[in-house]
């Protein structure tokens, strides 16, 4: 990573469990579940849009550049 995305990384705001929840089904919102699609269909957040995080085109994301996305997983394993 360079510095240059380390210090973007450092610009991104950090979401809470109750607040995404409070947030769900509001209009430029995306929730994405990075999980494999057997977790992802066991369980998931409501109404979160399975993405794979190395592999997906930029169209699966929306076109509002000022909406907030979120994305999240389980970790390895």
């Amino acid at each position: 990573m360079s510095d240059d995305q380390a210090a973007d990384a450092d610009d991104i705001p950090a979401l809470s469990v109750s607040e995404v929840a409070a947030r769900l089904g509001e209009p430029g919102f995306h929730v994405f579940d990075n999980n494999g699609a057997g977790r992802y269909k066991r369980s998931h957040v409501p109404g979160a849009k399975n993405l794979n995080p190395h592999l997906y085109e930029a169209a699966e994301l929306p076109p509002d550049k000022q909406a907030t996305l979120v994305f999240y997983c389980s970790g390895p394993g």
